[in-house]
């Protein structure tokens, strides 16, 4: 494994994991960093020389400007590392930005291997009363943060988008963590729950194999969404776990690597 920064706008940093002759970037999800990817890039590297990122204000990335769109300055961020073709992984969050890498560099994405990306628009547009429930959610979840309790915030995020472990029994470094990120998740959310870079309407556009992975114990709005999701994306194929939630990559990376295999065989085909 190797460790690098880049010149980006917003300098993120990198590691590498694997020796295959391809290469691939990988997106975690948020409150997450890099080292998220190690269990499935343990199954890929043969195959794969994937490049996973912190994204801005997780592990050792700087944190984001705090103006202006969140989405937009991660975006901006990481396009400097798509200089050549390469297969896109991504996870929540790290899922919607790699949609977005499809649309603004299509000549450079071989492939989209994602694990229920987030992007709750859809659901407003498919299942009313599923993107409803996600609003009340974040709603508060921030209004805790509003009201100066992040940790309660981070608390009730991590009930619905945790690992399924109770807080209390989590390591203190990571609920310190979560607690200080959890302000991301709410600037994050005109871009997943509002869809202001306009990724609906153009998710016909993206013409490479596409997995959209999801848990079957995961929030039934997850399903909603990477059913539309691929509804909309011609070349893109669904699957689910039964036994896994949303930290699926993690949890489950056998499963989940193996399914990207079969993508990368797709992008060949």
């Amino acid at each position: 494994m190797t460790t690098q920064q880049t010149g980006a706008p917003l300098a993120l940093f990198s590691r590498d994991f694997g020796t295959g002759p391809r290469k691939a970037l990988a997106l975690h999800c948020s409150l997450a960093h890099s080292g998220a990817w190690r269990g499935v890039a343990a199954q890929l590297g043969d195959e794969l020389t994937i490049t996973a990122l912190d994204l801005p204000g997780h592990g050792k990335s700087p944190s984001w400007s705090g103006q202006g769109d969140l989405t937009q300055e991660t975006l901006e961020a990481v396009l400097p590392f798509v200089t050549e073709p390469v297969d896109l992984i991504g996870h929540s969050f790290g899922g919607v930005l790699s949609l977005l890498i499809a649309l603004h560099r299509p000549e450079m994405v071989r492939s989209l291997s994602l694990f229920e990306p987030v992007l709750m628009a859809v659901a407003r547009e498919d299942a009313p009363d599923a993107h409803q429930w996600n609003r009340a959610h974040m709603d508060e979840v921030n209004a805790h943060i509003d009201a100066g309790d992040p940790a309660m915030g981070a608390r009730l995020f991590l009930r619905v988008w945790g690992d399924g472990r109770p807080w209390d029994t989590l390591p203190e470094e990571l609920r310190q963590s979560a607690t200080r990120l959890i302000p991301f998740i709410g600037a994050s959310q005109p871009a997943l729950a509002e869809d202001n870079a306009g990724i609906i309407a153009r998710l016909g556009e993206i013409d490479v194999p596409c997995v959209l992975m999801d848990g079957g114990q995961s929030p039934g709005l997850m399903h909603v969404v990477q059913d539309g999701l691929a509804a909309r994306m011609p070349r893109a194929r669904r699957v689910t776990f039964d036994a896994a939630g949303h930290m699926g990559p993690i949890t489950h990376p056998a499963e989940v690597a193996a399914e990207i295999r079969k993508t990368l065989a797709d992008a060949d085909a």
